[in-house]
């Protein structure tokens, strides 16, 4: 029998055995956030409690939004060099978001968020502000879990990946209901059980990997507080983490000036939300390429295997997209959607549908620009992809202002085509770098 056959070599059985439970830790809010919002939806003013506890999370994910560029980092550098180095970078970038976060929140900065940003007033103001006083150290536990998490990556260990994501995904669910059997007030409960159960999935994971933390390698020399090559290398992923937190944005400023904003604005984002959670496996892929690079496997086997991801996602996206009794029992049966907000929605998500080979093929190129540690080209993509936006989001409302379901077409349009330039532009930037492993 042949070993290389696809589901019998041994790569693709690592591969997916490092791209499934990656793909779910990074997903995991999303599958969180309705468990949450079913149980503080059985408290006392559930509507305040659920928009009180979305806003206070939104805030602190932004500022923790360096955790996912740190995992990239960790496993693009951990093999290379001295391992207390990275430790100490992680620990100072942790530290800033926690600086940052307090002064967001115990400052009169807070007002500018809660105030001018969020036009949060009254009783949900003061149930955002006890929301962010509650959880102000979640993005330093974000970034440091998931430098935990890309050590288990990186050392091929995804059953520790497994046991962490079920573990805190398990405890999340049994604190909220423990905090409201105790009788705590629907914000309360949903920041509590969160935090508290990041808390501990931080210190359990930080437990199973304690053995490859340091090694041989980790030598104490004064060489690992100099840290300018790694912010060289992470200040452009950052830096290209911020431009795309704005495209929602920048949707959603669009949509409101257009007929019927808020069917439009709800179809865009329950469409691309949808989406997200058909697709969540590519989530995992950029973390996993890396990875895989990393372990010093043949750079063609690797661009197989994502490709096969993209277009098994598709297949999925279009079935779902085109398969009437289908989409019909997940956006009607499922989401409750009808009339006009039900149509809207497929709009957007046919839009969306053909993506899932040009994200898996944009993550591929983005893998490949880091892993040649000169993330530079990073931040032109994301400029690119910013003006193609623009230029898309301002194309749309003159060319589809004639067409039914208006709104809904403008956003899914400029979603899909953004997301296709930003894969194209990835591959123009990487076209003449080095494939790593190519023999």
């Amino acid at each position: 029998m042949n070993k290389n056959f696809f589901f019998i070599d041994r790569f693709y059985l690592f591969a997916f055995a490092i791209l499934v439970p990656t793909s779910i830790n990074l997903s995991i809010t999303q599958f969180l956030s309705p468990v949450l919002n079913a149980i503080m939806g059985r408290t006392d003013d559930p509507e305040i409690s659920i928009s009180a506890y979305s806003i206070a999370i939104s805030i602190l994910f932004l500022v923790a939004l360096p955790n996912l560029r740190i995992q990239q980092l960790t496993i693009v550098y951990y093999r290379s060099i001295n391992k207390l180095k990275i430790h100490f970078f992680v620990i100072l970038i942790s530290l800033i978001c926690l600086l940052i976060s307090i002064f967001i929140i115990f400052t009169p900065v807070s007002n500018i968020f809660l105030e001018k940003i969020f036009a949060t007033e009254g009783e949900l103001r003061n149930n955002v502000e006890s929301c962010l006083k509650t959880g102000f150290y979640i993005p330093f536990l974000l970034v440091i879990k998931m430098h935990l998490y890309a050590i288990s990556i990186v050392s091929s260990k995804s059953s520790l990946i497994w046991f962490g994501t079920i573990f805190g995904f398990i405890s999340t669910f049994l604190l909220a209901l423990l905090f409201f059997i105790l009788g705590y007030e629907g914000y309360k409960l949903g920041i509590s059980a969160f935090t508290y159960s990041l808390f501990i999935e931080t210190i359990l994971i930080l437990f199973l990997v304690r053995k490859y933390i340091l090694d041989s390698t980790s030598k104490f020399v004064k060489e690992v507080f100099f840290v300018g090559d790694l912010f060289k290398f992470f200040i452009p992923l950052l830096f290209a983490a911020f431009i795309p937190a704005f495209t929602m944005p920048a949707v959603n400023a669009c949509l409101t000036r257009l007929e019927n904003p808020e069917v439009s604005i709800s179809a865009v984002n329950v469409g691309f939300g949808i989406f997200g959670a058909v697709s969540f496996t590519i989530n995992g892929c950029q973390s996993t390429i890396l990875s895989l690079i990393s372990n010093g496997y043949n750079y063609f086997k690797i661009r197989r295997f994502s490709y096969f991801v993209g277009f098994f996602t598709l297949f999925l996206c279009s079935f779902i997209a085109w398969i009437n009794p289908i989409n019909h029992l997940i956006f009607s049966g499922i989401f409750n959607l009808d009339g006009e907000l039900y149509k809207s929605t497929l709009i957007v998500f046919r839009l969306l549908s053909f993506l899932p080979p040009f994200l898996v093929m944009e993550q591929l190129y983005v893998g490949i620009i880091m892993n040649s540690k000169s993330t530079n080209p990073i931040i032109y993509i994301n400029i690119c992809r910013f003006i193609v936006l623009i230029i898309t989001l301002g194309s749309g409302i003159l060319i589809f202002k004639n067409f039914e379901s208006y709104g809904a077409i403008v956003g899914g349009s400029a979603w899909s085509i953004t997301l296709f330039f930003e894969a194209i532009f990835a591959w123009i930037f990487a076209r003449k770098i080095n494939k790593p492993n190519t023999s």
